[in-house]
């Protein structure tokens, strides 16, 4: 069915439905999705809402995708951890009717018995990154560094309506675990028929493939080209950077102008002072009278999974920030001025609000296209999304830290 919702006096439409579980035996919950044309290309986004139960519609989604590859095409992969077996195996008999299967996993899954994991040492192409000094990345050389990018392409496949696309590109929060998959808040984005887009992605992976690295970790430098895609409908950007230079998310958020009619809403799994240059620009904006709204994910502990100098900046500043369970989000969802016109954007990916998703670990930041006053159904959808997990959430404020 169709629900229509409202947002900042707009009616949008999003398709609502159940989904086939991947899973047997297990019922999938009612799944969202939404479909934009942005640059001239499709694009879809789909998310998770775990508060009714296990959500596989980005799961479903994505083994969809897989299934619809045809033989001769090629599908490329990241994944950061594994479990679900249902999308392994898709992969699998992707390989077996003579799509050319190709992954990189990072290194902490070698050594699982997950069953998922067995299946994809059956591929003819799969490597799981490590590096010398005990890190997980493919791209990284740090310690601490994980192959965290949750992206796969595909040189053809299918759209939701059954059409025919190639070049086509899937990225978002969402791991291929159920902890951090259908057992949480995600969302992810398909993008069809770029071919800009797709290629820079291939690039991405191909580096990951080939492990290539650079002195002091700075694989993203726009002086030299490198680790970053533009697109039609998207523009791309790659960790890990160089420690002191620039921030990924500010770069790509600092072209709009806040002023009174500016929104901000943040969707975060984990929120560390280790991104000052972000939380400068937030307070930025909230000065020149942008309204700023956080939904954060919960810590071990069971409190906001934030750290405190930040919770006071943010909520000095007037910030609205509320604490919801099982958010895995990585997403920003801005209106604001860009020169004279009146921008809705959504930036999503692999990147958390923390200093090791930009210096440490292989990530993805996504700039989509803007969208207009006029109509901005992707924004919509993501609103939405926000509002799912913000609107139930605990309500933080100076005196209950860490907001339990």
């Amino acid at each position: 069915m169709t629900l229509r919702l409202r947002a900042f006096g707009a009616v949008v439409a999003v398709t609502l439905g159940t989904l086939v579980a991947i899973v047997p035996g297990v019922p999938a919950a009612a799944g969202s999705s939404a479909s934009a044309v942005i640059g001239g290309k499709p694009v879809w986004a789909h998310f998770s809402n775990p508060s009714s139960g296990r959500d596989y519609t980005i799961h479903t989604e994505l083994q969809r995708l897989i299934d619809k590859t045809p033989a001769g095409a090629t599908i490329r992969g990241t994944i950061h951890s594994l479990s679900i077996d249902s999308v392994a195996d898709a992969l699998l008999r992707a390989q077996n009717r003579g799509v050319a299967v190709w992954v990189v996993v990072d290194g902490k899954n070698e050594a699982s018995a997950d069953p998922a994991v067995a299946t994809i040492k059956q591929l003819a192409h799969y490597k799981f990154c490590q590096n010398t000094s005990g890190g997980h990345g493919c791209i990284s050389t740090s310690a601490d560094g994980d192959m965290h990018t949750k992206m796969f392409t595909f040189s053809t496949t299918a759209d939701p309506n059954g059409a025919t696309r190639t070049n086509v590109v899937w990225f978002g929060s969402a791991n291929l675990t159920y902890a951090t998959g259908p057992d949480a808040f995600n969302n992810a984005i398909t993008v069809y028929a770029d071919s800009d887009l797709y290629s820079g992605f291939v690039a991405n992976f191909t580096d990951m493939w080939n492990r290539r690295h650079f002195t002091g970790d700075d694989y993203y430098d726009a002086a030299s080209g490198r680790g970053y895609y533009l697109g039609t409908a998207a523009d791309a950007y790659a960790s890990p950077e160089g420690e002191g230079q620039t921030d990924t998310i500010v770069n790509r958020l600092n072209d709009i102008t806040p002023n009174a009619d500016c929104r901000l809403r943040v969707g975060m799994a984990s929120v560390t002072g280790g991104r000052p240059e972000l939380v400068n620009l937030v307070l930025r904006f909230r000065a020149s009278g942008c309204a700023v709204w956080m939904v954060v994910g919960t810590d071990a502990a069971g409190g906001i999974s934030m750290d405190s100098g930040v919770y006071a900046q943010l909520l000095g500043a007037g910030v609205k920030i509320r604490r919801q369970d099982n958010v895995h989000d990585k997403f920003f969802l801005l209106r604001g001025l860009n020169g004279s016109a009146l921008q809705y954007r959504v930036y999503t990916g692999s990147q958390n609000w923390t200093q090791d998703a930009l210096n440490e670990n292989d990530e993805i930041f996504v700039k989509m296209g803007p969208e207009t006053d006029a109509s901005h159904p992707l924004y919509d959808a993501y609103y939405t999304h926000f509002n799912d997990a913000y609107n139930p959430g605990v309500t933080c404020s100076a005196s209950n830290y860490p907001c339990k």
